[in-house]
């Protein structure tokens, strides 16, 4: 039964971020390690994609001890935005640190550069994981301004965004809404 929602779940967001530049996934907690393993799948068959994965929920050692094949692939580039401010200093080569999840404009200046040089034919993907876990730290007022202008400057260079709100954690009711297509997944279905 996992096995049939995780693929349920793959081949909605896959679907969803194909057609829509922007795309919000509104999941309850006790789902959200069933939607990244369903992305990260989606990412290791799709090698002919490039993505940027923003990681303000989970380390990136965390995702990439749970997710080692996920982590291991050339075509994503991580954005840990919570190692640093934990005091973690790792170091490595598929991971860029940033400082503190405090800090919007370096992580859209970070998801933007690993896009620089690519081909221009390529399917280019950021995901945010999550907008919610970004209001722990920031005003909501600032993280609607943030996903706005990583919206916007995504679309003036063709590279779609995937944006994750865990119920739990907020009311993301006026954050969703800035997506040109929303996805809720519940306990048992899809809307």
């Amino acid at each position: 039964m996992v096995d049939a929602v995780i693929e349920g779940i793959r081949d909605r967001v896959a679907a969803a971020i194909q057609v829509n530049q922007s795309v919000g996934i509104q999941v309850p907690e006790n789902r959200h390690g069933d939607l990244l393993e369903a992305i990260f799948e989606s990412i290791c068959r799709n090698t002919h994609t490039i993505w940027t994965y923003v990681a303000v929920s989970k380390t990136f050692d965390y995702l990439s001890k749970t997710f080692k094949d996920a982590a291991k692939q050339n075509n994503i580039k991580f954005i840990d935005c919570i190692s640093r401010a934990a005091g973690i200093s790792d170091i490595n080569s598929n991971c860029i640190y940033v400082e503190s999840p405090v800090m919007l404009e370096k992580i859209i200046l970070e998801s933007l550069n690993n896009f620089k040089g690519m081909k221009h034919d390529l399917d280019k993907y950021i995901i945010i994981d999550s907008l919610s876990a970004l209001m722990i730290y920031n005003d909501p007022d600032i993280i609607r301004e943030f996903i706005s202008l990583l919206m916007n400057r995504s679309r003036a260079e063709n590279v779609h965004v995937v944006s994750i709100l865990v119920e739990e954690e907020m009311d993301s009711s006026k954050l969703i809404q800035l997506n040109d297509k929303i996805i809720v997944l519940r306990d048992s279905f899809i809307d």
